[in-house]
């Protein structure tokens, strides 16, 4: 009984290391800011054929790799094409340099359909100061694209630091590694009860085959009750398909090793 005791408690605590390394939460080094872009935001407010532009940027930076990503959507756009889009350091009102570039440039611009326009740009180098400054103070940046009728500005907004939650959710390949943990677990719990039915000398068991008999019935009950458990789980965390698979397989190997469990100790 003590060999199982220890053999479980080794398994399970393989197993929580596995999930833990696994189930990271999302990286605390990437933060995003969000700018809501608009004409009159503009130093001067623009009051030609752009006045009506309007838009948004979502920047992630990350801050190891002391790079940015943007993604900006416009719209009400009169001007032919986006010419420039960048971050610039400076509160509102005022008109500051260049910190962060996009890329995009007059000889390659983005070219409005319908007055709308939307792109990605990543990989982009934030130097390290920039960067510091960037997370103490997002009001003191601005981000703003511009166009062929306002080539110093068409929409502006400040920075603002977004809210984010960090989940421990794992990916499909995690999923598939955790369930291939629980499979090795399930097969060593197997063999291990059936080595100990051999060591008693319960009926039924050889020295050639010493595997324990799988009691159906037991496994069904079992089954039931702990996919019950992680369905309701999962309707409160609202998680999506991939999760529902992964974990409602991953219990019907819990609920194998848990009627195996049982099994073994009411023979005893």
């Amino acid at each position: 009984m003590k060999r199982i005791v220890a053999a479980v408690t080794l398994m399970m605590l393989t197993l929580f290391s596995v999930a833990s390394i696994l189930m990271q939460p999302a990286r605390a080094d990437v933060i995003v800011f969000t700018a809501q872009l608009l004409a009159s935001n503009e130093v001067p407010p623009v009051t030609n054929a752009d006045s009506n532009a309007f838009g948004s940027v979502t920047i992630t930076l990350d801050t190891v790799a002391n790079t940015a990503r943007f993604d900006v959507s416009v719209g009400g756009i009169a001007s032919p094409a986006i010419i420039l889009a960048h971050i610039h350091e400076g509160p509102a009102g005022v008109i500051g340099p260049i910190r962060v570039d996009s890329g995009i440039t007059p000889a390659n611009p983005i070219i409005p359909v319908n007055g709308n326009a939307a792109f990605t740009r990543s990989g982009l180098a934030v130097p390290t100061d920039v960067r510091d400054r960037i997370l103490a103070n997002p009001a003191g940046f601005y981000f703003n694209v511009h166009t062929t009728l306002n080539p110093v500005g068409a929409v502006r907004g400040q920075l603002v630091r977004a809210q984010q939650v960090f989940t421990n959710t794992p990916t499909l390949s995690q999923w598939g590694m955790i369930l291939m943990t629980l499979i090795f677990l399930a097969t060593g719990m197997f063999f291990l009860v059936g080595r100990n039915r051999l060591a008693t000398g319960e009926a039924g068991a050889t020295l050639s085959t010493p595997s324990p008999a799988i009691d159906w019935r037991l496994l069904g009950k079992v089954a039931l009750v702990v996919e019950a458990i992680i369905a309701v789980v999962l309707l409160a965390l609202s998680s999506g398909p991939v999760d529902a698979i992964g974990a409602l397989a991953s219990g019907l190997i819990v609920a194998f090793i848990v009627h195996l469990l049982i099994g073994s100790a009411r023979r005893r």
